[in-house]
């Protein structure tokens, strides 16, 4: 009777760690399930006409449109864009049609400036862009989009 008793005490403890280790790893796939759905709701995309972009000659500036088409709010100070490659010395942007929280749907105007660019009009330029969003589940994923514009002097 002793035995059977310390047989159950014994069994009733590690199906209690069992189900106890069961649940963290429940909680451990749930979260990375959570993550994996939010990394697919992040998108960006250039937007407005890719044959009529803005190039100031003048102050060597390209303004560029992103549009977030994703389901979750991006940075608008922790991007990258890059122009046949190289990153221009100075960027601005604003969220149209305004604020200041770039949410889906909402654009960026970026404004890029180098004064090394010799661009004409008619010029074809590659343009890459990485950004990332804001925090979800206490992490952050990035966006990336790249197209080849033709600028347009104004």
């Amino acid at each position: 009777m002793i035995m059977l008793i310390t047989a159950l005490l014994i069994s009733g403890g590690a199906s209690a760690l069992l189900l106890s280790q069961w649940s963290d790893a429940l909680g451990v796939v749930q979260s990375q399930d959570r993550a994996a759905i939010a990394k697919g709701d992040v998108d960006v995309a250039l937007a407005g006409d890719p044959a009529m972009v803005s190039y100031n000659t003048t102050t060597k500036t390209i303004t560029l449109f992103f549009v977030n088409s994703g389901n979750i709010a991006l940075e608008t100070t922790d991007y990258e864009v890059l122009i046949n490659g190289a990153a221009p010395t100075s960027t601005t942007e604003t969220v149209l049609p305004s604020g200041t929280d770039w949410e889906p749907g909402r654009l960026l105007e970026v404004e890029l400036t180098n004064t090394n660019w010799t661009f004409a009009d008619g010029d074809d330029v590659r343009v890459f862009f990485v950004g990332v969003s804001e925090s979800v589940s206490g992490a952050s994923y990035s966006a990336t989009t790249s197209g080849e514009v033709r600028l347009h002097v104004v």
